[in-house]
């Protein structure tokens, strides 16, 4: 699931030059949910990332993801966020357009791009607001059209626009509310199933939580940047050349990411009588940075685990950057 929604990061329907989006100063704050204009502008990072920090030999000592803005930590609060595991944001466009026959849902947000155009839009919903061949998600005549050598080119596709973000949450029924969330939060008192869950951009001013695996103890990510060569390519408009540099947890600069590594440990549910866990897990490749699992201790040795990895190549990032 994590590693279909990577390889569909920076996918933006026709757009392949976004040089002409403005980049925010400062990495885009994930949770978003109000501003078109600047849900426009974090185009520029396809993914983000948080890291969590496992300690070596004490489960306690886990520290939360680190640097989440004042919007997502009062979503991902510390009874909503599993220690040690690390935050993934994902911003790409559905793979499916909107049909001329389709009505945009109110509230919703779309990207409507052309090959060097892209605008986010708020959809509405009404009977006569079908897009046909010349409207916008609002309902508008669209300014953004494909060429396709017509006399009277047409309205630039209508793609919901996706921004997800993945976290192990240390419940997988949380009961608390959150003003502006759709889902359960965590809170004390809640059970005590670790569980991979999404953040999702529901519509203006609500984010939704979706609970997807049960049973996951840590999420952790190594990135692949593309950094060489150093100066920007006159046919690209990119540094870079569409190829990994180097991996890394906490990557310089997020628009160079064109890759990454997923590591999810994953355990039962349910205990096994007379089992003690006393394995450890590697979640990536510096062992001297506190990827190592440390050994369950207590109850939490009886269950047993795996640990799953995988690569990905962000096609639409590494594309933009390859040089012919």
């Amino acid at each position: 699931m994590i590693s279909t929604d990577l390889r569909h990061a920076g996918f933006y329907g026709h757009l392949h030059d976004i040089s002409a989006i403005t980049a925010p100063a400062a990495a885009p704050d994930p949770c978003e949910d109000t501003d078109p204009a600047e849900l426009r502008k974090a185009m520029w990072y396809p993914v983000q990332g948080f890291r969590g920090t496992i300690h070596s030999t004490d489960v306690a000592s886990d520290t939360t993801a680190s640097g989440l803005s004042t919007a997502c930590a009062a979503i991902l609060t510390a009874a909503n966020l599993k220690k040690g595991s690390d935050v993934l944001v994902i911003r790409r466009a559905d793979t499916n357009a909107l049909l001329p026959t389709d009505t945009p849902e109110q509230d919703v947000f779309y990207l409507q791009a052309s090959g060097t155009q892209g605008e986010i839009q708020v959809g509405r919903s009404v009977a006569t607001a079908a897009i046909g061949t010349d409207k916008n998600a609002k309902g508008g005549i669209s300014i953004i059209s494909l060429s396709n050598l017509q006399a009277t080119p047409p309205a630039s596709p209508i793609r919901k626009y996706k921004v997800h973000i993945y976290f192990v949450a240390p419940c997988s029924n949380g009961t608390d509310t959150i003003a502006g969330v759709n889902g359960g939060v965590c809170k004390a008192g809640d059970d005590t199933i670790p569980t991979l869950k999404r953040l999702e951009l529901e519509k203006v001013g609500q984010m939704k939580i979706v609970p997807l695996v049960e049973g996951i103890d840590y999420l952790k990510i190594e990135y692949g940047v593309d950094t060489e060569p150093s100066a920007t390519s006159p046919v690209t408009g990119y540094i870079g050349d569409g190829t990994v540099d180097d991996y890394t947890q906490a990557p310089g600069d997020w628009k160079t990411v064109i890759a990454a590594k997923i590591y999810l440990l994953a355990r039962n549910t349910e205990q096994t009588t007379g089992f003690t866990d006393i394995k450890t897990y590697r979640m990536g490749v510096d062992a001297s940075d506190n990827f190592t699992v440390p050994q369950a201790v207590g109850t939490n040795a009886r269950f047993k685990r795996h640990v799953y990895t995988s690569a990905v190549q962000m096609v639409n990032a590494a594309g933009r950057r390859e040089i012919p």
